[in-house]
């Protein structure tokens, strides 16, 4: 949090705390000796990659994974997790401690200054003690390094649907992220490797590292979806007016770097401009690339379901002639009083805890229709159903309540 996160403290700590920026030779010598620390209870420490051309630093990061048995909690139980916290503050020796969930931020004695503190920030990387820790440890090295370059390359991909998350690089369906943007992620992969060659950046430079910060920047900018036109024509969220206040890195990017740079993204082949690609040719592209058509059909097989149902539930409304909680108890009559048998609805003699998928279950010619007429001569019959149900459940909690 370069060096921030100890501000919400000091209401409770009595005054001020003080943390300034840590110079290079304080950096590396502390870096080094709290690494070591850390390796006597994590397998995996790494301070992620600093971006080109820093001078100094807010504090010191660490991602660490892989609890050893050695430590005083080897398994991630919600307890252990809490006394690896406590084990790390006091083998740090530090006197302020703040738990921000995965990431806490623990304030160390500054070593050269009185009365003031070193921030050091320990993350646990996501996924740590399941089978896919070390792949989510590397993708998650790989997103917290050289400060907002990940943050770049998601605001560039954005309109085509790519998204980094902290388990990997996703595909966002259209037609589910209007109204759930968590079920619309469709996993491509948590390679950065992987990640990069599909975004078509050169993960051979990447890995040789960058000499200055435009080199990064243009590096960004060459991969094969990146299209100067859609990025000027974007539209803004509150997040991206936020990050541009809070993100230096970002905001030399928008600011300074595009507006200097007018011929990047031009895409042009043999003297002729080229269309910038779709979302929907890089759909394509991320299915055949990371052989993910399986589990886009079944996220499409139970997207084109619910809109077959809403639509079906919508038909079926305007054939009762009810209207308000007369309508709303009628319809839940039918989802819990309704069965199926060869496709033709009959009323049960108990309720469903699960209501049946009912366009599932009237496919074919003409079926639709028979239904809503039955829908409309017994509506009345399993809404009286539905209201003694209630009344009874009603009743039943009644008597169970204690005087």
């Amino acid at each position: 949090m370069g060096g921030q996160a100890f501000v919400e403290l000091e209401a409770t700590h009595g005054g001020p705390i003080h943390v300034p920026r840590i110079p290079p030779a304080t950096y590396h010598k502390l870096s080094s000796e709290i690494k070591t620390k850390l390796q006597t209870l994590f397998l995996r420490v790494v301070i992620p990659r600093e971006p080109p051309g820093k001078l100094d630093h807010g504090d010191i990061d660490f991602l660490v994974g892989g609890i050893l048995p050695s430590s005083s909690s080897s398994s991630t139980s919600n307890n252990n997790i809490t006394d690896i916290w406590t084990t790390i503050r006091a083998l740090l020796n530090a006197p302020l401690h703040l738990p921000r969930g995965g990431s806490h931020s623990f304030g160390i004695l500054h070593p050269d200054i009185p009365n003031a503190y070193i921030q050091v920030d320990v993350e646990l990387s996501p996924g740590d003690g399941t089978p896919s820790a070390s792949a989510l440890f590397a993708w998650t090295q790989f997103t917290k390094g050289d400060a907002d370059l990940t943050q770049i390359i998601g605001i560039c991909h954005r309109h085509l649907g790519l998204t980094c998350n902290d388990r990997g690089l996703h595909l966002r369906v259209s037609q589910i992220e209007p109204y759930d943007k968590k079920k619309s992620l469709l996993f491509l992969t948590c390679d950065p490797t992987q990640a990069m060659t599909f975004f078509g950046l050169d993960a051979e430079k990447y890995y040789a590292g960058f000499a200055t910060e435009d080199e990064l920047f243009e590096w960004i900018v060459r991969g094969r979806f990146f299209s100067r036109t859609v990025f000027e024509e974007r539209i803004e969220k509150h997040n991206d007016r936020a990050r541009l206040l809070k993100r230096p890195m970002y905001r030399r990017f928008m600011t300074e770097f595009i507006p200097t740079h007018p011929s990047v993204g031009l895409h042009s082949e043999e003297g002729s401009s080229s269309p910038p690609w779709t979302r929907d040719q890089v759909l394509e592209e991320a299915l055949t690339t990371f052989s993910a058509h399986a589990e886009y059909q079944r996220m499409m097989t139970e997207h084109n379901t619910k809109e077959a149902e809403e639509t079906f539930w919508k038909r079926v409304k305007d054939v009762i002639p009810a209207e308000g909680s007369s309508l709303a108890v009628g319809v839940k009559g039918l989802r819990r009083w309704v069965g199926f048998v060869d496709g033709k609805p009959y009323i049960r003699s108990s309720c469903v805890k699960e209501t049946p998928i009912w366009t599932e279950e009237i496919r074919g010619e003409g079926r639709e229709e028979e239904v809503l007429r039955w829908v409309g001569e017994n509506w009345q019959t399993v809404k009286a159903l539905e209201k003694k149900r209630s009344k009874d459940s009603r009743e039943g909690a009644g008597n169970n309540v204690r005087v």
